[in-house]
């Protein structure tokens, strides 16, 4: 599993094609720090047909125990690269799941569309 300094430095490090398809993430406390786990949304050459869409797998990192997710959240938010969020807090200070281009019904329909 791949570590990386920042959840910031984890998504910029995603193939392009997955940063723009990234759906959510979660982040969840572990003996060795913050485990994160990206999910994709279906995506492939005919979207308006299911059975021809692929999921790519979901992918999983590590953040150093050291960070705040809820800065590490924020911060990734204010950057715009995957949208706005729509965060849910889970077991105070334990888990964080993160639905990306979550800021409004209209935003989650345009980048939905603009799955290629």
């Amino acid at each position: 599993m791949d570590r990386y300094p920042s959840l910031k430095d984890a998504i910029l490090d995603l193939d392009p094609v997955l940063i723009q398809t990234l759906a959510a993430f979660s982040i969840e406390r572990t003996d060795e720090g913050w485990l994160t786990l990206f999910r994709f949304a279906f995506y492939g050459p005919n979207l308006e047909r299911a059975s021809d869409v692929d999921q790519y797998p979901d992918i999983q990192v590590l953040l150093p125990a050291r960070l705040d997710p809820r800065e590490e959240i924020q911060g990734l938010e204010e950057s715009e690269i995957v949208g706005s969020f729509n965060v849910l807090e889970m077991a105070p200070e334990q888990r964080w799941v993160v639905k990306t281009h979550a800021g409004s019904q209209a935003e989650r329909i345009a980048w939905r569309n603009s799955i290629t």
